[in-house]
């Protein structure tokens, strides 16, 4: 066999392609896989092993191989955030209300993912209910970067990131709300896919806000992201490259927050990369945005809130709640029917000029965050001046693609001065995803001295 730690970060499609032609056996990749996770249990990713069935799926997926009938992710370790129903596997939703609650059903992408042979090597941890940008607030406490184990990961699926960038799984299922699939792969140095709103089935996955929940596929690069979002919603993906070529477009008033100077330095770079690779970047204007990031927080804050009171926790379980989301809930008891129906109003304007904008373009270009990681434990007061910045300095880059329920793609762009990576984000129109994922290995394409490094774990 290989060396594990090079093993350990191959991408699905050369997983596959070893498998296949017998350089590699699954049953040695999932070993090399648990024995990661069992190294690295400081860094807090994973909440859940399914060690038994994961050996067990390996050595199902040698036979299907000698009998020439693999399926698309057979022999795959996949990580699933603790967000997503898996029978028979403790799903907490990173809360200590369901501590040792274990589905009877798998929810419907992972039902997906084992029928195409993937193996659920275990579950990711999450922000407790998904709310939250950090994933330093669950019942199991905070979930370290591998890149610097005293900052976050992101979230809230911080721990599936987390675990794609510590080599435990190259593939990983989590779940975009308000950011959530994207920021922490950004703030991980990993790619991660928001698919077209309502294009991945949610059954089986906890609600956070109904009305822009999505489950997303993550991986290390743009061709896993393409293998299992067509596992996870298949027939959606249309394949044809563009033919003349891809233009970007850079809708500057949709950055209504501020990017510290290392930030704005990574997007600058891949934007002159791009055009140095002869693809066009041009400027794109529209008539005046609604605040961007107000909308998103009296959507997410209603829309939350009545699902917690439906589900019978709040206020009931008030005290049960991890203090982040506790405040949050608070906070969203707040928010008036006027105030929603406001932001419902601005919504659609904001769906209206993004559709407009990318009539001109293929994909828009945008920063993920305006800042780096922060600090483990920054946000443990989250109505403070500290946790209000950050929060806003990261969501309001993520918000115009949550409230259209557009696709949107994080991939590696550089680097901050600390050694973090920095991420940048595509958004294509809707049910564009294929046009999305030829856009994103662009990308990556034209910066490729920082797609290599990973962390020194």
């Amino acid at each position: 066999m290989a060396d594990a730690d090079e093993v350990a970060y191959l991408t699905a499609v050369e997983l596959t392609d070893r498998y296949r032609s017998g350089l590699l056996a699954p049953i040695d990749v999932v070993r090399v896989s648990l024995e990661r996770a069992e190294r690295y249990r400081d860094l807090n990713i994973l909440t859940a092993l399914d060690v038994e069935r994961s050996l067990a799926g390996a050595r199902q997926a040698a036979s299907r191989y000698r009998e020439d009938r693999a399926r698309p992710l057979e022999g795959v370790p996949v990580v699933v955030k603790d967000l997503i129903d898996t029978a028979g596997l403790v799903t907490g939703y990173g809360s200590s209300i369901f501590a040792g609650h274990v589905p009877e059903r798998d929810a419907a992408v992972v039902r997906r993912v084992r029928e195409a042979g993937g193996i659920v090597l275990g579950k990711s941890a999450t922000h407790e209910f998904a709310w939250g940008v950090t994933t330093d607030g669950g019942s199991r406490g905070p979930t370290r970067n591998p890149w610097d184990p005293a900052v976050v990961p992101g979230g809230s699926s911080g721990g599936s990131a987390a675990a794609l960038a510590a080599g435990l799984a190259p593939l990983a299922l989590g779940t975009d709300t308000a950011g959530s699939v994207r920021i922490p792969a950004a703030f991980c140095g990993v790619a991660a896919l928001k698919p077209t709103f309502g294009s991945v089935q949610a059954d089986g996955v906890f609600p956070l806000a109904p009305s822009l929940d999505t489950v997303g596929p993550m991986a290390r690069s743009a061709g896993d992201l393409e293998l299992l979002f067509s596992v996870i919603s298949p027939g959606t993906l249309e394949r044809p490259a563009p033919k003349q070529g891809v233009v970007f477009g850079v809708w500057e008033q949709a950055h209504q927050a501020e990017c510290t100077p290392e930030i704005d330095r990574v997007f600058r770079v891949a934007v002159s990369a791009l055009r140095q690779a002869g693809a066009p970047v041009v400027s794109v204007t529209s008539d005046e945005l609604p605040e961007l990031y107000p909308t998103l927080g009296a959507t997410v804050g209603a829309e939350g809130i009545v699902g917690h009171r439906r589900a019978g926790l709040w206020p009931e379980r008030r005290s049960a709640y991890h203090r982040t989301v506790r405040q949050r809930l608070e906070h969203a008891s707040g928010i008036s029917l006027e105030q929603y129906a406001q932001a419902q109003r601005d919504r659609a304007l904001i769906t209206s000029l993004a559709a407009r904008v990318l009539g001109g373009v293929d994909v828009l270009l945008s920063p993920v965050s305006g800042v780096s990681p922060a600090p483990i434990g920054h946000d443990a007061e989250t109505g403070s001046a500290r946790a209000r910045s950050f929060r806003e300095r990261v969501m309001t880059f993520t918000a115009a693609q949550s409230l259209t329920g557009l696709p949107t793609c994080t991939v590696r762009a550089g680097f901050d001065d600390q050694g973090l990576p920095v991420g940048v984000q595509l958004t294509s129109a809707w049910g564009r995803e294929g046009m999305l994922l030829w856009a994103a290995r662009l990308l990556v394409d034209a910066v490729p001295e920082v797609q290599q490094r990973w962390p020194a774990i």
